[in-house]
């Protein structure tokens, strides 16, 4: 049967579980019922859902499932068709939650846990602006599937969510960093807010990497990209904030922290990703190796030249204070005299960032930028600085933080704000 992963949840199978031994009328199925709740209501709270949770989670375990006729309905010819094996799948199983439901209302064992079809969680937390739309239209899924009377109300509204937020593992979530130690990407659920508009100066390295990502995203060619220059400069916050830009998530933009030390991983990753409906980032934050580490030879060999091809949906965004990544000293250079082939040596420590189709300099701004990045900063968080007289202390502090860069800027900008407290 199709949808057999949905057993495998968490929530769902406690709950499928307690039906089962309720039916026997065994006393297993009371704790099982309460697990779950406790469960449903612990991530209700941490992502601020609200409305009837067993439906939520109901659909969440539906559109997160894997499984091949769910992911062919994204390009097979006869999706209609699939859509509706799917939407039997899902009636079959939705009773399930139907028979909890009504257990809950007749049973007084049950009563503290009524509150539960109109949940309306103790604290607002702000879910990431990239998710946003995507829960909003979860719950108007769960809404449906709710309100359904048989399998074909259901059908229209699995269609809608699969053709514009797909499914699986990246239905709902837009960032990922990769776990060595369990094989599996783990969703990044406190994402950066910060936009590339709020990231004051180098407007024309964000339009450079901003069209990159554009043409990715529409399926048309474009280039890995290395953002070199100073420390505090932005290069990372860039990356993050593409999260945030033009709806590039709910066009199916994903990005995958991958740390050093874990390219190795990377073919794993690929298999993961590979075929997937989706565009992905990989993204290796601060790269730099010195003279003596190999590690860099896997990133070559899947930039460019490995037997095994790169998938068209996905493109690596590096950062690093080091335009040629690889750390070079003079000695190198002399040593190099005596190397047989020592312009060969020189070009091997190049060849990974020469890779990069698109290399992007964030340069310190200088202190006629540093003030105005200040400034910037000052307007977007609301504080009223003085038409004059403020660039002594920034410089000053600058002095002490060291580099005209946003970072610098921001804390200089974030030191007034603690003293006007």
């Amino acid at each position: 049967m199709f949808f057999d992963n949905i057993s495998d949840t968490t929530v769902f199978a406690k709950l499928r579980k307690a039906v089962s031994l309720e039916s026997v009328a065994s006393g297993g199925a009371e704790n099982l019922i309460y697990d779950a709740a406790s469960d449903m209501i612990s991530e209700a709270e941490r992502k601020s859902l609200r409305g009837d949770l067993w439906e939520i989670f109901f659909a969440l375990a539906v559109v997160t499932d894997e499984n091949s006729t769910w992911r062919a309905c994204e390009t097979s010819p006869m999706k209609d068709g699939l859509f509706g094996v799917i939407a039997n799948e899902v009636w079959s199983r939705h009773k399930i939650i139907t028979a909890v439901k009504r257990l809950v209302e007749r049973d007084d064992n049950y009563a503290g846990l009524r509150p539960l079809s109109n949940y309306i969680p103790g604290t607002e937390t702000q879910r990431p602006h990239a998710a946003e739309d995507t829960f909003d239209a979860l719950l108007r899924l769960a809404s449906v599937l709710a309100s359904a009377y048989g399998p074909d109300d259901m059908r229209p509204a699995l269609m809608e969510f699969r053709s514009v937020y797909g499914g699986g593992r990246f239905a709902l979530g837009c960032a990922f960093k990769w776990d060595s130690g369990s094989g599996r990407l783990v969703p990044i659920e406190d994402i950066d807010p910060t936009t590339l508009d709020s990231l004051a100066g180098y407007d024309s390295q964000k339009r450079e990497l901003t069209a990159n990502t554009e043409s990715f995203i529409r399926g048309k060619p474009s280039n890995n990209v290395l953002l070199f220059g100073d420390s505090g400069t932005g290069k990372s916050s860039s990356v993050r904030a593409l999260l945030n830009e033009r709806d590039f998530v709910k066009r199916r933009l994903r990005i995958i922290e991958v740390k050093q030390g874990q390219f190795s991983d990377i073919p794993d990753i690929l298999g993961l990703v590979r075929g997937e409906p989706y565009r992905f980032i990989l993204f290796m934050d601060d790269l730099s190796f010195e003279e003596f580490e190999v590690e860099y030879k896997h990133l070559k060999a899947l930039i460019e030249g490995g037997l095994e091809r790169k998938p068209d949906n996905v493109l690596i965004y590096a950062t690093s204070n080091r335009r040629n990544i690889i750390r070079e000293v003079w000695s190198d250079r002399a040593a190099s005299t005596d190397d047989v082939h020592g312009v060969d040596t020189m070009q091997e420590r190049h060849s990974l960032s020469d890779r990069f189709g698109l290399t992007i300099w964030y340069p310190s701004a200088g202190k006629d930028g540093y003030i105005s990045m200040v400034r910037a900063i000052a307007a977007e968080l609301r504080l009223k600085l003085p038409d004059a007289g403020v660039e002594e202390p920034a410089l000053r502090w600058e002095l002490e933080h060291g580099g005209f860069t946003g970072r610098t800027a921001r804390q200089f900008v974030y030191h007034l704000l603690q003293e006007e407290a």
